[in-house]
């Protein structure tokens, strides 16, 4: 019963991370077209791809690790969950630091 507890309270922990990043993804997505009109910018067409794909990419991965975690013990799906999310977490920095600003802006 423990064993389980900890499963499902590791996993609500996996998913809440899952969450925030599509919670930065979105807050990205609505600030940052204000914060360019504010200084009299706009975004750019590639500007609203990687903002898009800042919002949808943790939902796809977070969606591939549970299917494929699917009829395998818990700390297998865990671990699973637990890699896409690095998945994740590595393609946002790799986005982060090869786009330049200035790709954003136009």
């Amino acid at each position: 019963m423990a064993r389980r507890i900890l499963a499902w309270g590791i996993g609500v922990l996996l998913t809440g991370l899952y969450a925030s990043t599509v919670v930065a993804g979105v807050g990205n997505l609505v600030l940052l077209p204000q914060m360019a009109s504010a200084m009299g910018l706009g975004i750019t067409p590639s500007g609203w791809f990687w903002l898009g794909f800042g919002v949808l990419m943790p939902v796809v991965v977070y969606v591939l690790s549970l299917v494929i975690g699917r009829g395998r013990s818990a700390a297998l799906r865990l671990l699973v969950i637990a890699a896409g999310l690095g998945v994740v977490a590595v393609v946002q920095l790799e986005v982060m630091h090869l786009v330049p600003q200035s790709g954003f802006f136009a």
